[in-house]
């Protein structure tokens, strides 16, 4: 028994024929027909009784009508429901975000999305791009915000923002008296960097080897607070996010623009390819440009 055929009937028992129901349905009247003969062969009894070109409903197509009725308004109401729940913003979204992006653009948006969709529920995995990655292929994580470059042909991405890449030195370097720096004044300069695990690091790693840069490499972390503070002692310089620099409170940093061609990093949004963006994922991608924009506006380096 199917909901079509349920449909069909009520049709024929409400327009009082099969010419009638099968306009009101938009059917054809022989395939109109044909389902309702399948229906009554299924309950194994006639549902009318023909009377020229009216029928009438046999004793077992009153017992039918009334609960077909019943069920094809359930049915009805879990299609409205479904969409009203949907459209509420209802629901829950599994956010996937590197290391190096989360403490800068994540309390901003996060605050920004509960506004947005005050009935989300929502699951968080900060992590490393090959372990997000894994998530987005595995289904375990709905939307991941993370930066180019990303080689798996499983995964889509929307570009969300380019995040040129700053300076950072002491107060008391050198250059930093300078108000731009030129990518030569960098060679042979101490140097301290993301670990090359890290996507930044291996982005910082291959920006130098294009502008044939051979840093010094005194230091490797995992943290950019603890470049920060290696850096603020005068024990080298490193390239940061922007991000990062328009957070920093602190002071006890100097930040300084690359002249010519200077690296950047580009964030997305990445997500399954075959799997549809949802009405929260998409709303979550869009608070993180809103976050990212906002942060450029309050100062200038």
């Amino acid at each position: 028994m199917e909901l079509h055929q349920l449909r069909y009937f009520v049709a024929v028992a409400e327009s009082g024929g099969f010419s009638k129901a099968a306009k009101r349905c938009f059917v054809a009247q022989p395939s109109l027909s044909q389902q309702i003969i399948k229906l009554e062969s299924e309950l194994g009894s006639k549902l009318f009784d023909r009377l020229g070109r009216s029928v009438v409903l046999t004793e077992t197509g009153k017992a039918l009508l009334p609960k077909a009725r019943l069920i094809l308004s359930e049915a009805d109401n879990i299609k409205t429901g479904i969409t009203e729940h949907v459209d509420s913003g209802a629901g829950t979204l599994s956010i996937g975000i590197i290391p190096t992006i989360a403490p800068y653009l994540l309390p901003g948006s996060l605050k920004r999305f509960s506004e947005s969709f005050p009935q989300a529920k929502l699951t968080l995995n900060e992590n490393l791009t090959e372990k997000l990655i894994e998530g987005v292929v595995d289904l375990e994580i709905d939307i991941a915000v993370m930066s180019l470059p990303i080689e798996n042909k499983l995964i889509q991405t929307e570009a969300l923002f380019d995040d040129p890449l700053l300076l950072a030195l002491s107060p008391q370097h050198p250059l930093s008296k300078y108000g731009e720096i030129n990518i030569e004044d960098l060679k042979e300069i101490p140097f301290i960097a993301l670990d090359e695990e890290q996507c930044l690091g291996e982005q910082v790693k291959n920006f130098c080897y294009e502008k044939q840069i051979n840093p010094d490499i005194i230091c490797r972390t995992w943290n950019l607070s603890t470049i920060q503070q290696f850096v603020s002692l005068g024990n080298g310089v490193s390239l940061v996010p922007k991000m990062f620099v328009n957070t920093d409170t602190s002071g006890i940093c100097t930040y300084r623009n690359i002249q010519d061609q200077a690296p950047a990093r580009t964030v997305v949004a990445a997500w399954h390819k075959h799997r549809r963006s949802s009405k929260l994922a998409k709303g979550f991608t869009q608070v993180i440009k809103e976050e990212y924009e906002s942060l450029l506006r309050p100062r200038e380096i």
